[in-house]
C-alpha cells in the first residue's frame, strides 16, 4: 500500500510539473456534445477549440462510430481519423447503457474494453446499476434492487480481472445506485479491490442525481481516482441543465484545490455543455464556441489549485 502511494503522489506531482511547464492543464473533450453530428466534424470542433485528447462517444448521428461491431477496415480508417485530426484518444465509455447482469452483456463489456486496449486507450469511463425505476421519484424496488446489485458484483470482477490482464483500468463514475456519492464510490473500490478498479469522479452527476454538492466525502475518495468529469449542473436536484462548466452552480476551484491537494494526478475531460438544449440538435459552431469556453474557463482553475499544491 506505500508504495502504491508513493507512486500515486509521483504521478500528480509529475502532472504538476508538467502543467507547470507548459502553461497546459492535462484537459481532453469527449465527442459527446457532437453527438448529432458526424465524428469527422466533432473531431475538427475539438482540435479546433484547442484540445489535443479525445473520449470518442460510441455513436454518432445514431451510427456506431467506436464500438466493437467495427470490422479490421473501418478500425483501421477510425485510426486514421484520429491521426489526421491531431487527437490523441486516451478514454472510452464501457458499460454505457448495458445492465451487466448476465453473462451476455458482460460479453459486451469485455469487448469494449479489448476495442480500448486495441486503440491505446488505458482508461474507460462506465457506471454500475442504477438507483431508480423512474428518475426522480420511482426508485426501485428493494428487491429488485438488491438482485440486481448481486449479479453485478461477481460479474464486474470478472470484467476487473479481463482489464488487469490488458493493462486496462475501469473508472466507475457516480450515476446514482451504487456510485451515487462519494461514499458509495469508496465502498465499490473497496469490495472489489484491484489496481485496475477506479473512480471517474463527476460533481455534475451528483448534483443532478443527489442534490448534493459539494461532496462532504470527496477528499477522501481523491487517491481512487483516475478520471475527473467536468460536468456543471445548475438548480435543484433532478433540474436538467448542464450548463458550461464553469458558469454553473459547481464549485470548480473549491473541487480542484481538494483534487490536487489529495494527490490527484490524473485525466480530467469535458462531457457536457448543452444546458438545458437538446444536444442532438445543437448547432456545431454553439459546441465549438463552448467547448472552447470551457477549456478557457477551467485551465486557469486547474493551474492555480495545481501550483497551489506544489507549493504545498
Amino acid at each position: 500500500m506505500q508504495t502504491s502511494r508513493r507512486t500515486f503522489l509521483f504521478s500528480a506531482a509529475a502532472a504538476a510539473a508538467t502543467a507547470s511547464a507548459t502553461g497546459t492543464a492535462p484537459l481532453g473533450c469527449a465527442t459527446l456534445p457532437y453527438t448529432g453530428q458526424p465524428l469527422a466534424r466533432a473531431l475538427e470542433g475539438i482540435r479546433r477549440a484547442g484540445y489535443q485528447h479525445v473520449l470518442p462517444y460510441s455513436t454518432h448521428q445514431r451510427k456506431p462510430v467506436f464500438t466493437p461491431a467495427l470490422n479490421a477496415a473501418e478500425r483501421a480508417a477510425l485510426r486514421r481519423q484520429f491521426a489526421d485530426a491531431g487527437l490523441v484518444p486516451n478514454l472510452a465509455y464501457a458499460g454505457l447503457g448495458l445492465r451487466v447482469n448476465s453473462p451476455k452483456t458482460l460479453d459486451v463489456y469485455l469487448a469494449e474494453l479489448d476495442l480500448a486496449a486495441e486503440f491505446g486507450i488505458r482508461t474507460v469511463v462506465g457506471v454500475g446499476p442504477g438507483r431508480f425505476a423512474k428518475f426522480p421519484g420511482l426508485p426501485k424496488r428493494i428487491g429488485e434492487w438488491q438482485q440486481e446489485c448481486d449479479l453485478f458484483y461477481p460479474l464486474l470482477e470478472r470484467a476487473v480481472r479481463h482489464a488487469e490482464q490488458l493493462r486496462v483500468t475501469i473508472a466507475l463514475k457516480p450515476h446514482t445506485g451504487v456510485t451515487a456519492t462519494a461514499a458509495h464510490c469508496l465502498d465499490v473500490v473497496r469490495r472489489v479491490p484491484s489496481q485496475r478498479l477506479k473512480i471517474c469522479w463527476d460533481a455534475g452527476n451528483v448534483s443532478f442525481y443527489e442534490g448534493i454538492r459539494p461532496d462532504p466525502d470527496l477528499a477522501e475518495l481523491v487517491p481512487h481516482l483516475r478520471v475527473v468529469c467536468l460536468k456543471d449542473h445548475r438548480g435543484l436536484r433532478g433540474n436538467p441543465d448542464f450548463p458550461v462548466p464553469g458558469t454553473g452552480d459547481i464549485d470548480h476551484p473549491g473541487m480542484f484545490r481538494t483534487l490536487y491537494r489529495g494527490g490527484f494526478g490524473g485525466l480530467l475531460y469535458i462531457e457536457r455543455i448543452d444546458g438545458t438544449e437538446d444536444a442532438a440538435a445543437m448547432v456545431p459552431d454553439v459546441i465549438d464556441q463552448r467547448i472552447r469556453q470551457a477549456r478557457e474557463i477551467l485551465t486557469p482553475m486547474i493551474l492555480t489549485a495545481i501550483n497551489e499544491a506544489k507549493e504545498n
